[in-house]
């Protein structure tokens, strides 16, 4: 995919929680699910879909706080620790793809390929590991 359209996609994702936030704080208890879709919909021209492959980059965000950590730590790169610090320098010099099948990270040392499914459960184990 067009990392240009990566990026215009990621943004419309974060402005579309962004919208729903607002709504959330400011808007009455009569506002119903439909009506903030439609206004979105109409005001930006895109039907959102928030579950998405861009929503997982999202949840990269501490992904990344977590791997700083660790090398702050001083954390030997293997296993788990490799694959965030792989991950870490894609997202950083925009060397990742998203597609059909799910990511590619690469850091010019290393690549990575995760199905959308895959990558959820390394996610988890990930962020469960890290606060246990």
């Amino acid at each position: 995919m067009n990392n240009r359209k990566t990026i215009l996609n990621l943004n419309a994702n974060l402005k579309y929680i962004e919208h729903l936030l607002y709504i959330y704080d400011n808007k009455s208890d009569e506002t119903s699910l439909g009506d903030i879709r439609k206004k979105f919909k109409n005001h930006f021209g895109v039907k959102p879909v928030l579950l998405n492959q861009y929503f997982g980059i999202i949840r990269l965000i501490p992904l990344l706080l977590i791997k700083e950590i660790y090398k702050n730590e001083k954390k030997i790169l293997v296993g788990d620790v490799e694959k965030i610090n792989i991950i870490r320098n894609s997202l950083a010099h925009n060397n990742f793809t998203i597609d059909e099948k799910g990511y590619i990270f690469s850091n010019g040392k290393g690549s990575l390929e995760m199905s959308y499914n895959d990558f959820q459960i390394f996610l988890h184990k990930i962020e469960n590991d890290f606060y246990a």
